[in-house]
């Protein structure tokens, strides 16, 4: 059998309740829901980091943003580290890169690149020229005059296809990343599908009002309300375009239409982005990939259309830190199967597992490899950083904690599924927090930049063995140099996640009763 190909595909800012089989009553995702009954849904997928450049920054890592360095859009990450096209490409495969990649450094070793920027840029990239010479702006807006065979995710969903034609053709396998834009904004569905949910009623936004003034320091600076005030407020009369970029505005009823039908155009956006999908899994089925072809679908994070009053990301509310999370090979992977938890850091390690590769230092675990032979996702939880912030959700339980503060949030997740209920300082829950805590500041702890420790282990090592060669007979060289080298060398990347997993399963199993 010819080695396995290998397509990821991601989409920005799309959240968990844009798919129908996650359980959302009102989306509209008929080829995600496909591959979920062809695949493997992660009803608890999460991102690794609620902002794009970190989370995608982890994902060609495998690493924790504190290890990797991008702790922000506009941060740069440390480029020593090891991607996942750099381990396949020594393996044989063909790397492609479709879309936008917000990730610092590409890597050398994609050998076929095809890079966006964002709808709004006027850069003049691949999709500029394409889109230009057919008579249209490259940059997007809605209303949105672009018929949809020409639209962004389109293009790119067109260019992976010729890409894993041709590299099929030349007999090499290939891991093609499909990187595409939307549903980011601006919110700009083309064609049908900007009024494909015109008729459709949906949730009114998960607010009380006055919660933001609850929220810790270091949130309300991640968000831009340390200045909290009733100034804050939106317009009424603001434009629709300009919702998303109103950062720091806060919902009130006046702008409610206008929420509404920036949530409708989204929707549709997820939709059309679902369309695309299904164009992808039609050409692998006729061409006969589909059963070689490990496919993975998610998202960077979500984004809260102003439930709980704001609309952004940097934050843990399910709304931005939950996101869509599938995997299918049929005839290796089970069909129909859910499983709990899987993060982006998981994206690297069974991206390699499927490709028989190991990595000693990301920071993930391989969710292919015991799923394939009949198990269940490694995973039992959630972890993520922001900032100087850290969080771990569990089946019960989310905690977020605030270093500088030394304080943090703690919601039920089982009775108060809306997050509306801090139990941070209810004296009830005070043993299930103080074991969480200890268990994520344990695990910040631990995490570190391993393959910097390996590669230092092995210089180190080669030195004691060449010394061992010149010590008179008898002699033993320095016994603790050879017992802490020895300890790095045996070190894995996954271990602090093991670690963590492992007791988080423990408090899980803690009983405490809340009030919803």
């Amino acid at each position: 059998m010819n080695p396995p190909n290998i397509l990821l595909i991601t989409t920005d800012s799309q959240r968990w309740d844009t798919l129908s089989c996650m359980g959302s009553p009102f989306a509209i995702s008929p080829n995600l829901d496909r591959l979920a009954k062809e695949g493997v849904l992660f009803e608890q997928g999460h991102t690794t980091s609620p902002v794009c450049s970190a989370a995608r920054s982890s994902l060609i890592t495998g690493l924790h943003t504190p290890v990797h360095g991008c702790l922000e859009n506009g941060l740069a990450r440390h480029n020593h580290f090891a991607t996942i096209p750099d381990y396949l490409k020594k393996a044989g495969y063909r790397n492609i890169m479709v879309g936008k990649t917000h990730f610092g450094q590409m890597p050398d070793s994609f050998d076929r690149q095809f890079v966006v920027g964002e709808k709004f840029s006027n850069k003049n990239d691949c999709y500029a020229e394409h889109i230009t010479q057919h008579g249209y702006s490259r940059v997007s807006d809605h209303p949105n005059e672009i018929p949809e065979d020409l639209f962004m995710e389109a293009f790119l969903v067109d260019k992976t296809i010729e890409e894993m034609n041709q590299s099929t053709e030349d007999g090499q396998p290939f891991f093609a990343f499909c990187s595409m834009v939307s549903p980011h904004e601006p919110t700009d569905p083309p064609g049908k599908w900007a009024t494909l949910f015109d008729d459709i009623e949906l949730p009114a936004p998960n607010y009380v009002e006055g919660e933001i003034e609850n929220f810790p320091l270091h949130m309300k600076k991640l968000l831009g309300y340390t200045d909290y005030d009733s100034e804050a407020i939106l317009p009424i009369d603001l434009e629709l375009k300009d919702l998303y970029e109103a950062r720091g505005a806060i919902y009130h009823e006046g702008i409610r239409q206008k929420v509404e039908k920036l949530k409708k155009l989204y929707y549709g956006l997820t939709a059309y982005c679902d369309h695309q999908v299904g164009r992808v899994l039609d050409y692998l089925d006729e061409a006969g990939l589909r059963e070689n072809t490990l496919i993975i679908f998610s998202s960077d994070h979500g984004l809260q259309l102003f439930d709980h009053g704001f609309n952004d990301k940097h934050n843990y509310y399910d709304e931005s830190w939950r996101v869509p999370f599938l995997m299918s090979m049929p005839g290796t992977l089970p069909e129909g199967k859910r499983e709990q938890f899987a993060t982006w850091n998981d994206i690297g390690p069974t991206i390699l597992g499927v490709a028989g590769i190991q990595s000693a230092t990301m920071q993930g675990l391989d969710l292919f490899t015991p799923i394939k032979d009949g198990g269940s996702s490694p995973r039992h939880c959630a972890v993520a950083t922001l900032f100087k912030s850290v969080a771990v959700a569990s089946k019960k339980w989310k905690l977020e904690y605030y270093f500088e503060e030394g304080t943090g949030r703690l919601f039920d997740r089982l009775n108060d599924p809306k997050e509306r209920n801090d139990l941070f300082n209810d004296e009830e829950v005070a043993p299930i927090k103080h074991e969480l805590i200890q268990a994520l500041l344990t695990w910040r702890a631990e995490i570190m930049d391993l393959q910097f420790h390996l590669e230092s282990a092995e210089a180190v090592n080669q030195t004691l063995q060449e010394r061992k060669k010149t010590l008179p007979k008898g002699k033993k060289v320095a016994p603790v140099a050879t017992r802490i080298v020895n300890e790095v060398l045996s070190l894995q990347g996954s271990q602090p996640e093991r670690r963590l997993n492992e007791r988080i399963q423990k408090i899980d199993q803690m009983d405490v009763v809340t009030q919803p």
